[in-house]
């Protein structure tokens, strides 16, 4: 993605173990720069590919971080596997140390917004919103891309104005069941604010035979967020 252009690339895996790859693109160096600064958002992409599908396949290379996560309660939903495999990415391909699990982080308000962990990487402490980008029945469109951005981002930054940790700035990471799906949600990001987006990155993830990410349905049945 460059500008608010999107390009398809041309893949370039970068295996982890026999689990899964990510293309290595080439803002993968840039990307604990980004972290840092706190006044401007940017926008990220890349593909997951499992190696061995399905979760169950994949847990037990998981690393001792996306073991915690997966050993402990979160706030209830459907997305603890994307929640889990969101943080094993970051610690794969960018040394992202977990610090808190999503109901160990402390808020002022514990009614308010929340995040769904908080991780180090590369001495820079982000918070993590994980969502899942699209639909059990219809067809994702751009409509629905607004919607899921638009309310994630704006509870990213209501749950950092709510939380305790002090972290530096927020992750909201989107798993793509499609490159479709992922188009809806480049086209819709530009046209979103900055002052929405300015303190947080936002990091797709276009899914490759993964469909296990997207099997628990969320209650609400028009799209996932």
């Amino acid at each position: 993605i460059y500008g608010n252009a999107y390009v398809i690339p041309n893949h370039s895996p970068s295996p982890c173990g026999d689990s899964f790859t990510v293309d290595n693109r080439p803002w993968f160096a840039k990307f604990p720069n980004y972290l840092k600064d706190n006044t401007h958002g940017k926008l990220v992409h890349s593909y997951f590919t499992t190696i061995q599908n399905g979760f169950k396949k994949i847990e037990p290379n998981l690393s001792q971080g996306a073991k915690k996560m997966w050993g402990v309660k979160n706030a209830g939903g459907s997305s603890k596997i994307s929640e889990v495999l969101s943080f094993e990415v970051l610690h794969k391909y960018f040394n992202a140390r977990l610090l808190k699990t999503e109901l160990d982080v402390e808020y002022s308000n514990k009614n308010g917004s929340i995040t769904d962990y908080v991780c180090d990487i590369h001495g820079t402490k982000v918070g993590v919103s994980v969502t899942r980008a699209m639909k059990y029945k219809g067809v994702f469109t751009s409509k629905d891309a607004k919607r899921l951005l638009t309310k994630k981002l704006n509870g990213v930054l209501k749950s950092s104005k709510n939380s305790l940790e002090n972290w530096h700035k927020q992750i909201l990471h989107i798993w793509s069941a499609n490159l479709d799906n992922t188009k809806a949600l480049v086209d819709e990001y530009y046209r979103i604010p900055t002052d929405v987006t300015s303190n947080t990155d936002v990091f797709i993830l276009t899914t490759m035979g993964s469909n296990f990410i997207y099997e628990s349905p969320p209650r609400d049945d028009k799209s996932v967020i």
